[in-house]
């Protein structure tokens, strides 16, 4: 059923998994962001009388997400680094979840794309823990739909 009233943070997390497989949900996840924007074009003329036209153009999503580094991970740096030097494309899900029944929530709202790995980086501070960073870049047009 469907999640009502404010949406905890805690209960999005990012899936992913090589192009053409079924994504699964990314390992010690700590932070999440999607960003969806359009670009625009610049079509002012004379006539616009000083002000500024524009058009849409392409569309864009990333998605950003921070995991901790954990060498028994079974999706994670080590899933996206072996993806990123063979430039495979990942099928992506960013999905609400319940972590206690380890499934994902019917009724809430998910995106899924396809996308290539932009971006890698593992972060050891001293005595900190390890994490990486991992940006995600849509190539495919993008799903918006409740689960179902």
């Amino acid at each position: 059923m469907a999640t009502t009233g404010i949406i905890n943070g805690s209960q999005y997390t990012v899936m992913f998994d090589t192009d053409g497989g079924t994504p699964v949900v990314a390992d010690n996840v700590t932070d999440l962001s999607v960003s969806i924007s359009t670009d625009t074009r610049d079509t002012t003329t004379k006539n616009n009388g000083g002000y500024r036209a524009i058009l849409p153009g392409l569309k864009s999503l990333s998605v950003n997400f921070t995991a901790y580094y954990a060498n028994d991970a079974t999706n994670g740096f080590d899933e996206l680094m072996a993806d990123f030097l063979t430039g495979a494309k990942q099928d992506v899900k960013v999905t609400s979840y319940d972590w206690d029944a380890d499934s994902e929530i019917a009724g809430d709202m998910e995106i899924t794309f396809e996308a290539y790995i932009t971006s890698l980086e593992l972060s050891a501070g001293t005595e900190d823990n390890t994490s990486y960073t991992c940006t995600l870049e849509c190539v495919s047009a993008i799903t918006y739909a409740a689960h179902v």
